[in-house]
Protein backbone atom coordinates (compact mmCIF):
# COMPACT_ATOMS: atom_id res chain seq x y z
CA UNK A 1 0.00 0.00 0.00
CA UNK A 2 1.39 3.07 -1.18
CA UNK A 3 0.49 5.27 2.21
CA UNK A 4 -0.58 3.65 4.77
CA UNK A 5 -1.19 6.50 7.14
CA UNK A 6 -4.65 6.82 5.11
CA UNK A 7 -5.24 3.05 5.36
CA UNK A 8 -6.52 2.89 9.70
CA UNK A 9 -8.75 4.62 11.19
CA UNK A 10 -7.71 5.60 14.94
CA UNK A 11 -10.78 6.00 17.04
CA UNK A 12 -9.64 7.41 20.72
CA UNK A 13 -11.86 6.99 23.07
CA UNK A 14 -11.18 7.28 26.80
CA UNK A 15 -9.58 4.80 27.76
CA UNK A 16 -8.56 3.13 24.69
CA UNK A 17 -7.62 3.82 20.87
CA UNK A 18 -9.30 1.60 18.19
CA UNK A 19 -7.61 0.85 15.03
CA UNK A 20 -9.44 -0.20 11.67
CA UNK A 21 -9.27 -0.48 8.16
CA UNK A 22 -10.71 2.54 5.98
CA UNK A 23 -12.51 2.18 3.14
CA UNK A 24 -9.85 3.37 0.95
CA UNK A 25 -8.21 0.51 1.90
CA UNK A 26 -10.67 -1.76 1.58
CA UNK A 27 -11.61 -0.21 -2.07
CA UNK A 28 -7.58 -0.98 -2.97
CA UNK A 29 -7.21 -4.44 -1.52
CA UNK A 30 -10.33 -5.94 -2.23
CA UNK A 31 -11.77 -8.66 -0.19
CA UNK A 32 -10.03 -9.47 3.04
CA UNK A 33 -9.09 -13.46 2.77
CA UNK A 34 -7.32 -14.19 6.48
CA UNK A 35 -6.25 -11.26 9.11
CA UNK A 36 -3.47 -12.25 11.42
CA UNK A 37 -4.36 -10.02 14.57
CA UNK A 38 -1.50 -9.23 17.23
CA UNK A 39 -1.65 -11.09 20.92
CA UNK A 40 -4.05 -9.73 23.68
CA UNK A 41 -1.30 -7.67 26.51
CA UNK A 42 1.38 -7.77 24.09
CA UNK A 43 3.40 -4.22 23.71
CA UNK A 44 3.50 -2.55 20.31
CA UNK A 45 5.22 0.54 18.87
CA UNK A 46 4.50 3.03 16.16
CA UNK A 47 4.79 1.65 12.75
CA UNK A 48 6.19 -2.04 13.97
CA UNK A 49 4.38 -4.49 12.45
CA UNK A 50 1.59 -5.79 14.12
CA UNK A 51 -0.20 -8.31 12.09
CA UNK A 52 -1.08 -9.29 8.40
CA UNK A 53 -3.64 -8.58 6.04
CA UNK A 54 -4.45 -11.81 3.40
CA UNK A 55 -6.96 -9.67 0.87
CA UNK A 56 -7.83 -10.44 -3.15
CA UNK A 57 -5.10 -8.02 -4.24
CA UNK A 58 -2.33 -8.03 -1.78
CA UNK A 59 -1.13 -9.42 1.12
CA UNK A 60 -0.03 -6.26 3.52
CA UNK A 61 1.77 -5.82 6.91
CA UNK A 62 -0.56 -4.70 9.65
CA UNK A 63 1.53 -1.64 11.08
CA UNK A 64 0.45 -0.16 13.74
CA UNK A 65 -0.50 3.99 13.89
CA UNK A 66 0.09 4.15 17.11
CA UNK A 67 2.01 2.76 20.38
CA UNK A 68 0.35 1.14 23.13
CA UNK A 69 -0.82 -2.23 24.87
CA UNK A 70 -3.30 -4.75 23.34
CA UNK A 71 -6.06 -4.36 25.54
CA UNK A 72 -8.61 -5.51 23.40
CA UNK A 73 -8.61 -7.88 19.74
CA UNK A 74 -11.40 -8.51 16.89
CA UNK A 75 -11.84 -11.88 17.52
CA UNK A 76 -14.73 -12.18 15.13
CA UNK A 77 -12.34 -11.14 12.14
CA UNK A 78 -10.43 -15.08 12.92
CA UNK A 79 -13.99 -16.48 11.57
CA UNK A 80 -15.04 -13.85 9.31
CA UNK A 81 -12.38 -12.06 7.98
CA UNK A 82 -14.36 -10.60 5.61
CA UNK A 83 -16.31 -8.07 8.09
CA UNK A 84 -13.38 -5.92 7.54
CA UNK A 85 -14.84 -4.79 3.84
CA UNK A 86 -17.73 -3.37 6.17
CA UNK A 87 -18.58 -0.60 8.15
CA UNK A 88 -16.39 1.27 10.87
CA UNK A 89 -18.44 -0.95 13.31
CA UNK A 90 -16.89 -3.96 12.23
CA UNK A 91 -13.97 -3.01 10.54
CA UNK A 92 -11.44 -2.92 13.62
CA UNK A 93 -8.53 -5.23 14.58
CA UNK A 94 -7.66 -3.94 18.43
CA UNK A 95 -7.42 -1.53 20.76
CA UNK A 96 -4.38 -0.30 22.96
CA UNK A 97 -4.70 1.48 25.96
CA UNK A 98 -4.02 5.61 26.29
Amino acid sequence: MSDKKNYFWIKKGEHTTRIGLTKEAQDTLGDVKYVELPDLDSDIKKGESSGEIEAQKAVVELESPVSGKIVKVNDKLNDNPELLNGTEKDAWFFEVNN
